[in-house]
C-alpha cells in the first residue's frame, strides 16, 4: 500500500484573515483550519503538550473564526427571541446566554453564544455556518426592524487554571467580580474589547473580542509579552479536554439533522413561553415523547487511533447504529474518548458496541457524560 502524502491547503484571499493572522504565523501558528469563512488556528505544538498547558497554566488561543452576527434595532430583541427556543425574557445587559437557533422542524441551524451588549444590541457568537445568511432570510420574511451584520471582531480565548489572575493582572481587581456568562467593556494595550467568562475549553476561562481590527498585531504581542511571566503559552482548543467534559462541536457531533432533546440541552427549549420562534410547533411535538435516540460517551480502551476525519460507523448485534462523531485520546483517562448519538435503548453506560476504524473494528463501550467533570459549565 503506498504510503500517504501530506496535503496543504494555500491561503487563499477570498477566505478572510483575522486581525492578528500575521501574529499567528510570526509565533508558529503551524496549521490552519476555515471556520465561518476565516482561517483559524489548529495548532502551535502537538495536541497533547497542548492538552497539558490549558490543564496546568494559562493558555492563549487565537479562535477567530468564531464571527460575530450582530443584531441591532427597535426590533432586535424580538428578533433574537424568534430565532431560539430558549426563553429570553429575563436578559439582562452584560448578560450572556448559550441559544440554539432552530429550524421550522426543530433541527438545530447554530448553538452560539449570545451577548447582549445594550437594550437594543446582540452579538451571536457563531459556530461553523452561515448564520448571517440564515438570520437575514429569516427576517426577509419576518420583516423586523432589525440590522444584521458581521461587525469584523477577532476573538482570543485565554483558558486555564491561571487564566483568572493573569487577567486580573491585566484589568483590575474589577476583573474577578465578572460572573459566569457574563461580559463588560475593556481596553488592554488600548484595544477596545469585550471580555467574557466564557470559553469552550471546559476549564476555567475568558474570551476577548476585540473591536478595532488595526490593533489585532498589537492586542497579540502585548498578551504574549505580558503573559511571559505566567508562563503563558500558544494553542488551539483543545480537542481532547472538550471531548472530555462532553461538550459538542456543531456540524460533527449535532446539525440540522439533530433536535435539542436528543442531545440532552432539552433545558435550553420553552415550548410554553408567550413568545413565538422558529420550530415551536415542531419542538412541541418533540418535547411531548420521549426522544428515540440520545447522546452518550464511547470509550475505546485501545491505544491512540489515528485517522479520525470522518465519523467511524458503530455496530450493535451485527447492525450498524450510529456513527462517532468525535475522537479523541485521553492521557488522563488511558483510553479514546468519543461523542456519539445512539438509540435511547443503547444510552446507558456499559454497553458493548463494535467501531469500525480504518485499522479494522474495535471495541467500544458507551459512557456517561461528561468522562471528565468540566470546571465550569454552560449557562
Amino acid at each position: 500500500m503506498a504510503s500517504a502524502t501530506c496535503a496543504t491547503l494555500p491561503f487563499q484571499a477570498r477566505i478572510r484573515k483575522p486581525a492578528y493572522f500575521d501574529a499567528m504565523r510570526r509565533h508558529g501558528c503551524h496549521s490552519f483550519a476555515v471556520y465561518n469563512r476565516t482561517y483559524i488556528a489548529m495548532g502551535f505544538h502537538d495536541p497533547v503538550t497542548e492538552y497539558w498547558d490549558l490543564l496546568n497554566g494559562v493558555v492563549m488561543w487565537p479562535v477567530a473564526g468564531e464571527r460575530q452576527v450582530e443584531i441591532t434595532g427597535p426590533d432586535a430583541a424580538s428578533f433574537v427571541q424568534l430565532l431560539t427556543p430558549r426563553n429570553l425574557n429575563e436578559f439582562a445587559v452584560g448578560q450572556c446566554k448559550y441559544l440554539l437557533i432552530t429550524s421550522d422542524d426543530g433541527g438545530i441551524v447554530n448553538d452560539p453564544v449570545c451577548l447582549r451588549l445594550a437594550k437594543d444590541h446582540f452579538w451571536l457568537s457563531a459556530a461553523d455556518s452561515d448564520l448571517q445568511l440564515y438570520a437575514k432570510g429569516v427576517n426577509a420574511m419576518a420583516g423586523l426592524s432589525v440590522q444584521i451584520r458581521d461587525p469584523d471582531v477577532s476573538v482570543i480565548q485565554i483558558q486555564g487554571p491561571k487564566s483568572a489572575d493573569f487577567m486580573a493582572e491585566q484589568l483590575g481587581a474589577d476583573l474577578r467580580t465578572l460572573k459566569y456568562y457574563w461580559c463588560r467593556e475593556y481596553e488592554i494595550a488600548q484595544a477596545p474589547v469585550i471580555v467574557s467568562r466564557t470559553g469552550w475549553s471546559s476549564e476555567w476561562g475568558y474570551e476577548i473580542y476585540l473591536r478595532d481590527r488595526s490593533l489585532g498585531d498589537t492586542l497579540f504581542e502585548h498578551l504574549v509579552a505580558v503573559g511571559e511571566p505566567w508562563g503563558l503559552r500558544l494553542g488551539a482548543v483543545s480537542q481532547i479536554r472538550r471531548i472530555e467534559g462532553g461538550m459538542l462541536s456543531y456540524g460533527a457531533d449535532m446539525g440540522l439533522e439533530t433536535n435539542p432533546f436528543e442531545i440532552g440541552l432539552g433545558r435550553l427549549v420553552d415550548v410554553n413561553q408567550p413568545a413565538d420562534f422558529l420550530g415551536k410547533a415542531a419542538l412541541t411535538e418533540l418535547a411531548a415523547r420521549a426522544p428515540q435516540r440520545r447522546l452518550t460517551g464511547g470509550a475505546v480502551p485501545v491505544k491512540p487511533l489515528t485517522g479520525f476525519i470522518d465519523p467511524w460507523p458503530l455496530h450493535y448485534a451485527g447492525e450498524a447504529v450510529s456513527r462517532l462523531t468525535s475522537l479523541a485520546y485521553s492521557p488522563r483517562l488511558g483510553f479514546n474518548a468519543g461523542l456519539a448519538i445512539v438509540p435511547a435503548e443503547l444510552a446507558v453506560s456499559g454497553v458493548q458496541m463494535v467501531l469500525a476504524t480504518p485499522e479494522g473494528p474495535r471495541d467500544c463501550y458507551t459512557h456517561a457524560l461528561p468522562f471528565i467533570e468540566n470546571r465550569t459549565a454552560r449557562s
